[in-house]
C-alpha cells in the first residue's frame, strides 16, 4: 500500500528555567574553593557542562545577580527544592571593589557568548524597574553595578537600560534620584560624562518634558489667580510672568498658547447663559488680555497648534461646541491669528476631534478669508 508521510514537526520544548537555575548554583558550589571570589567566578567554570546560555540568559544573570530566580518586585523566588547561589552582586558590599569582579565575569561571559549582551540588558532593567522594592543598600550596589557595565563598555546601551528609571512613581518618592546620585558618583569616579551622554539623549529629553509640564501645570494655576481675582492682574504684570517662566524653564510658545486660551476662557462664568451671552464675555476677554496671546503666536506653527488646540477645547466642552467658527474669528480679528494659519488648518492641518462639524461651521469665514486674499491681490 501507499506510505503516508509524516509532517516533521518542531517539537517545542517546555522552559524550565527553575533547573537551569539550579544546575548554574551547583556548578559554581561545586568549584568553589576557599574565599578567592575572582577565581570562584570565573566564567570558565560555566564550560563544564552544556548549558542553554541562548534560551536561559536572563535566568543566569538573575542567579549571578540575586542567588537565584527572580520574581516581580526584584525578590528570588523562593520554593524549598531550588538552591541559592551565596555570592552575589546583591549579597557583595556596596562599593566598587566589591562589585568589579562580577562586571569582570559578565565581560568574560559576553565576550564567549555576544547573544548575552540582551539578557544582560534585560536583567539590568528588571532590577531597576523593582528599586522601589529594595533599601538603599541594594539600590546603591545596582547603581554601582550599571555604571561598571558602562564603563567597562561591555556592550550594554545606556538608553536601552536607563529607560527602566522613567517611571513616575519612583521619581515623586525619591527613589530614581537616589539611584542616579550613586550610579553617577560611580560612574564619574572613572569616566567622563561624555561617554554616557549619547546613551542618556532619551532620558535627558523625558525629563525635560516632565519638568516642562510641571512647570506648565504650575503657570495655570499661577496665572489662573491672576486673571480671575477682583480687580485681575493688569495684563503688562501676567505677561511679564510668563515671559519669567518661560525663560527660566525654556517652555515652548506652542504650550504657553494653549495654557494662556485655557485660562482665559475657563475663567468666564457660563452658568445660566445662553450660546450669545457666552461669545459676549469670550470676545471681551480675548480684547482685554490678546496681548497674552499676541506676544507668543511667533509663527505659523505655533498658531496652527493654537487653532488645534481651540478646537479640541471647543468639541469637549458642549457649550462651545457651536461658537468654534464664532472664536476663530475673534482670535483673527485680535491679530492673535493670521489668515494663512486659518487656511492651512482648514486645508490640511485640522485635528479628527470634530473635524467635519468644524470644517462646514467655518466654511462662510474661510470663503471671505478667501475673497479677501484675493481683492488684495488685485489692488496689488
Amino acid at each position: 500500500g501507499a506510505q503516508i508521510k509524516t509532517r516533521k514537526r518542531n517539537i517545542a520544548v517546555p522552559l524550565d528555567p527553575g533547573s537551569f537555575a539550579d544546575a548554574v548554583v551547583q556548578i559554581f558550589q561545586d568549584s568553589k574553593e576557599g574565599d578567592d571570589l575572582e577565581k570562584n567566578l570565573q566564567a570558565a567554570v560555566l564550560e563544564s557542562v552544556e548549558l542553554d546560555f541562548s534560551r536561559y540568559g536572563e535566568t543566569l544573570f538573575e542567579v549571578l545577580f540575586a542567588g537565584g530566580r527572580m520574581a516581580a518586585g526584584g525578590n528570588v523566588v523562593s520554593e524549598k527544592e531550588n538552591k541559592r547561589l551565596d555570592f552575589t552582586v546583591m549579597s557583595a558590599g556596596a562599593d566598587r571593589e566589591s562589585i568589579l569582579p562580577y562586571i569582570k565575569m559578565f565581560q568574560q561571559l559576553i565576550r564567549r557568548r555576544p547573544f548575552l549582551i540582551k539578557s544582560l540588558e534585560n536583567t539590568l532593567s528588571k532590577l531597576l524597574k523593582s528599586l522601589d522594592f529594595y533599601d538603599n543598600a541594594a539600590r546603591h550596589k545596582v547603581a554601582i553595578a550599571t555604571a561598571r557595565v558602562f564603563s567597562m563598555k561591555i556592550g550594554v546601551l545606556p538608553d536601552r537600560v536607563l529607560m527602566s528609571l522613567i517611571n513616575d512613581r519612583m521619581i515623586a518618592k525619591g527613589t530614581i534620584l537616589d539611584f542616579i546620585t550613586a550610579f553617577f558618583k560611580d560612574y564619574l569616579a572613572t569616566d567622563s560624562m561624555d561617554d554616557l551622554a549619547e546613551g542618556l539623549t532619551k532620558l535627558v529629553e523625558h525629563n525635560n518634558k516632565k519638568v516642562a509640564e510641571k512647570q506648565l501645570e504650575g503657570l495655570k494655576t499661577e496665572l489662573t489667580e491672576m486673571i480671575t481675582q477682583d480687580p485681575p492682574t493688569p495684563v503688562d504684570e501676567c505677561l511679564a510672568a510668563i515671559k519669567a517662566k518661560k525663560a527660566e524653564f525654556s517652555l515652548a510658545d506652542s504650550e504657553l498658547v494653549k495654557i494662556i486660551f485655557t485660562v482665559l476662557i475657563d475663567a468666564i462664568s457660563t452658568v445660566g447663559k445662553n450660546g450669545q451671552q457666552i461669545l459676549s464675555l469670550i470676545l471681551k476677554q480675548i480684547k482685554i488680555n490678546a496681548k497674552l496671546l499676541t506676544s507668543f503666536t511667533t509663527s505659523g506653527r505655533v498658531e496652527s497648534s493654537l487653532i488645534n488646540h481651540v478646537q479640541v477645547y471647543c468639541y469637549e466642552d458642549s457649550k462651545l461646541l457651536k461658537l468654534f467658527s464664532q472664536i476663530l474669528r475673534i482670535l483673527y480679528d485680535a491679530d492673535v491669528l493670521g489668515e494663512d494659519a486659518i487656511l492651512f488648518w482648514y486645508k490640511k492641518g485640522s485635528h479628527p476631534k470634530g473635524r467635519n462639524v468644524f470644517l462646514h461651521d467655518v466654511e462662510p469665514f474661510i470663503k471671505w478669508l478667501e475673497e479677501a486674499e484675493e481683492e488684495g491681490e488685485e489692488e496689488e
